[in-house]
């Protein structure tokens, strides 16, 4: 099967061992350590594992060991019409991309025995975990991989591309000092047809767009307001918005701003704050219009002009929390009790007539 770059610990080894090592996944069954894909892609070991597919490492045997990842659709959900639809979207999306910012996808077998993608290996680790070791980032470095993204979604949107899912979890920091932007699922292109979701918005509450909230498609303002999200954790050290309730998140976002982020941290410039908090705005047309103008800013914020956007916030206050939620859960919760009170009445009024 060839030398396995990528390493195992020596238990995965055993395990790997008593397996049926180097033969093909049954039809219709999960991959596993030891398989090999259409004679070609060596599973390693899993990378992670979510609701719609798992990320596995592996390599090419066709390309000299070359170490790659591949995500492959949970096969419980293979026969899901909308589940492939929406993978057959991101893999039409991913043909379409090549910048050195964008995780780079390659070209697979050209009839392959399951759907699965073929990326680059990258090594380095999520700008989640790297935020989860310090209480902030410092902010000319904050800045500086925030312009990255930023060069990085101006090349998508260019392109007719939204990701709409931007998180720390979606972009790797590289040993080499690069960044990639990753995860593609529930990216937008406008060159594709649109995807119908009954019953919830796709995305991350944490850093979704009010517009997104709302079920709107989005667009490059959508992606803005997800980096400016990411840019006040890096600063602040905090979520904004952070509540144990989603809903509750999913409301603020819409009907009120965060707080100010130099009175979580007053070692933030002015300059940095109004970014943030521009890239944030509510109202799509009050944010960046383009990934390029944050950009710009992000370099140079010795230039950026104070609008005194922290004045004017609306916080987010406990009853205006509950107010919103009761709003949302209403149609559901509300109107069938209101309902069966309403019935009750007329049973006893129809009761006492007689």
């Amino acid at each position: 099967m060839g030398k396995m770059k990528l390493g195992l610990p020596p238990a995965a080894i055993a395990e790997l061992e008593r397996s049926e090592i180097g033969h093909a996944p049954a039809p219709g069954s999960e991959v596993r350590p030891g398989h090999v894909i259409d004679g070609r892609y060596a599973i390693i070991r899993i990378l992670s594992q979510g609701g719609m597919s798992t990320i596995y490492a592996a390599e090419d045997l066709h390309e000299d060991a070359r170490p790659v990842v591949l995500k492959i659709p949970m096969q419980k959900l293979g026969m899901d019409p909308k589940t492939m639809a929406r993978f057959e979207r991101e893999a039409e999306i991913a043909r379409r991309l090549n910048h050195p910012s964008v995780m780079h996808f390659y070209a697979g077998p050209a009839n392959p025995s399951r759907a699965y993608l073929v990326m680059e290996y990258l090594e380095g680790e999520t700008l989640y975990h790297a935020m989860s070791r310090v209480p902030h980032y410092p902010e000319a470095e904050a800045l500086k991989i925030a312009s990255r993204i930023c060069e990085a979604l101006a090349y998508l949107h260019e392109n007719g591309i939204y990701h709409r899912d931007l998180k720390p979890e979606n972009i790797m920091l590289c040993h080499d000092g690069s960044i990639r932007l990753m995860d593609f699922g529930i990216a937008r292109s406008d060159k594709s047809p649109r995807l119908t979701y009954v019953g919830f918005v796709p995305g991350t509450p944490h850093y979704m767009a009010p517009e997104r909230v709302q079920c709107k498609r989005g667009d490059a303002r959508t992606d803005i307001y997800g980096l400016g999200a990411i840019l006040y954790e890096m600063l602040t050290g905090v979520i904004a918005f952070d509540h144990e309730d989603p809903m509750v998140i999913m409301n603020s976002r819409v009907t009120a701003d965060p707080e100010a982020p130099r009175k979580i941290n007053p070692s933030i410039s002015p300059q940095a704050e109004e970014i943030v908090l521009r890239a944030m705005a509510r109202e799509p047309d009050d944010r960046y219009q383009t990934a390029a103008a944050m950009q710009t800013d992000l370099d140079g914020p010795g230039r950026v002009e104070i609008t005194g956007r922290s004045s004017r916030l609306t916080p987010v206050t406990r009853a205006r929390r509950f107010w919103r939620k009761a709003r949302l859960i209403a149609p559901w919760v509300i109107l069938p009790l209101l309902a069966q009170a309403v019935g009750f009445l007329l049973l006893w009024h129809h009761f006492a007539k007689k």
